[in-house]
């Protein structure tokens, strides 16, 4: 033992007394002490030695502290109480330090101060990165996006990785280990998870782990660029951008990737889960069959054929009164007079549009079970109708402060109720909204239910807000689904049975 180490256990003692012990239930204590030990670590007299190896133990620390935490996020909904955006806040803040805390490891062995078999750039930079998947994974559970210099720092450890030697990768290569931390970053972020539940991205980031392996990685422009190609700068602090959406600038540094073969996997995965046979294999737990399906075929859609913007966001500033949730705006919907139906809504403001969608921040009221996929019913005054949107993401940087992205999927909508045909067995009826056809995308007139009200082509359709109407339609294409509805085209069946 050298003399710079030999108080050791005056310095670091009360570190690795607590990484010894077991985990407790108490998710919060831990995330307390873990952030306590961390800012020990810092301390100048810790010496570099001493450093390093606390370093590990801590990432394998941290990493399980992660998980209990995730549990408690996969069940909640945005925005956040208090105190699990302050957990989600600490969480993300210690993480980062431990990604830090490889950096300085990292330039450490560049400058040749330290070098052993576990100080090889491949080992840190690939712990590093596992530390940032989670880091991104817990941010986009509390409803935030990736940490300032995320991504810079994701990329200085993929390229502080190349192998110096031959022996198990080539000279210059990114080794195995970097490449399948790095993967995930690029095919989670891909598969746009704002958009998605926190469940959803917890069972996502489980999928992950084990197949973003099928990511392939460029260095150089593809031949045949097509629809699912993303490009990076990695002199940027900047998330990966699809080609189908911006061409990459004509400067050095640029990497490219493309998840269609993780897309194509994807696609076995659903014609099992939406078949007869069994369930397939080693996938996660947390979603029913039928909603990891939902899932698998939206983030396909995202890998395969990454979306492009067709209509640019203007910058605005008017408020709006809004109607959150399905059954919200059908009872909303079926009450006469303006001042009743007020009574369901609350003032956000818009802060940008375009003729598909707006960008929307909460003003008055306070917002609760918001999550990806519900419907939004918004008007700007008393005398226009109410346009129905669906949420397709949402922010939350504090458990005040709320954006929503809506997509408009019609610009009225009637109070219905429907029931499908289900072996020869008329389902319980349950409340929809008729929306008008949209000539612009070809749309005929479309039902938007709750998920799950959908398991046949035949259903009835029920109106009573005026007069009784009582009809059988017939399904014609399934165009939306999310967690919490779904879109399907109909037409009144002519010939009812």
């Amino acid at each position: 033992m050298s003399a710079a180490d030999s108080p050791k256990s005056d310095r670091t003692a009360p570190i690795l007394d607590w990484l010894a012990t077991d985990l407790t239930a108490d998710a919060d204590l831990e995330l307390a002490a873990l952030v306590r030990h961390l800012d020990d670590l810092g301390r100048p007299e810790i010496s570099r030695n001493q450093f390093h190896r606390c370093l590990d133990l801590l990432h394998t620390r941290a990493l399980a502290i992660s998980k209990m935490h995730r549990e408690r996020f996969a069940v909640a909904t945005l925005p956040l109480s208090v105190s699990l955006h302050r957990s989600a806040s600490r969480l993300v803040a210690a993480l980062g330090k431990v990604a830090s805390g490889y950096g300085e490891v990292l330039a450490e062995v560049q400058h040749r101060l330290v070098r052993t078999m576990r100080r090889n750039p491949e080992v840190i930079s690939a712990k590093a990165l596992e530390i940032l998947g989670e880091q991104l994974t817990i941010a986009h559970l509390a409803g935030n996006s990736a940490p300032f210099e995320f991504w810079q720092r994701a990329h200085g450890f993929f390229q502080g990785s190349r192998a110096e030697s031959p022996a198990d990768a080539k000279a210059g290569g990114i080794p195995e280990a970097t490449l399948k931390a790095y993967k995930y970053l690029l095919a989670f972020v891909a598969a746009q998870p704002e958009g998605l539940t926190s469940a959803e991205i917890s069972w996502l980031s489980e999928f992950l782990s084990a197949n973003a392996k099928y990511v392939t990685i460029r260095h150089s422009v593809p031949s045949d660029p097509g629809h699912g190609w993303l490009w990076i700068d990695l002199d940027q602090d900047a998330p990966p951008v699809s080609i189908n959406r911006r061409d990459p600038p004509a400067v050095d540094g640029l990497i490219y990737f493309t998840a269609e073969e993780l897309a194509r996997r994807t696609t076995s995965l659903i014609e099992q889960l939406e078949g007869e046979g069994p369930e397939p294999a080693n996938l996660p737990a947390g979603l029913s069959r039928s909603a990891t399906a939902t899932l698998l075929r939206r983030v396909r859609e995202y890998w395969a054929s990454p979306p492009h913007r067709e209509h640019a966001r203007r910058r605005n500033q008017y408020a709006v009164s809004v109607c959150s949730g399905l059954e919200t705006i059908w009872k909303m919907l079926r009450e006469p007079g303006t001042a009743r139906q007020n009574r369901y809504a609350s003032e956000w403001m818009v802060v940008n549009e375009s003729p598909t969608g707006y960008a929307v921040m909460q003003v008055t009221g306070t917002a609760n079970n918001l999550t990806p996929g519900i419907a939004i019913a918004i008007r700007r005054s008393d005398e226009e109708p109410w346009s129905l949107c669906i949420v397709r993401w949402i922010r939350a940087e504090t458990p005040e402060q709320i954006e929503l992205g809506l997509q408009v999927i019609g610009n009225a909508a009637k109070p219905v109720s429907v029931g499908f045909r289900n072996a020869e067995q008329l389902r319980p009826m349950r409340p929809a909204l008729v929306l008008p056809p949209v000539a612009a995308l070809g749309r005929q007139q479309a039902i938007l239910a709750p998920a799950g009200t959908y398991s046949a082509r035949r259903f009835m359709l029920v109106s009573d807000v005026q007069r009784l109407y009582i009809a059988q339609g017939r399904l014609l294409s399934l165009d939306i689904q999310t967690p919490a509805v779904e879109l399907f085209q109909y037409e009144i069946d002519p010939y009812p049975l």
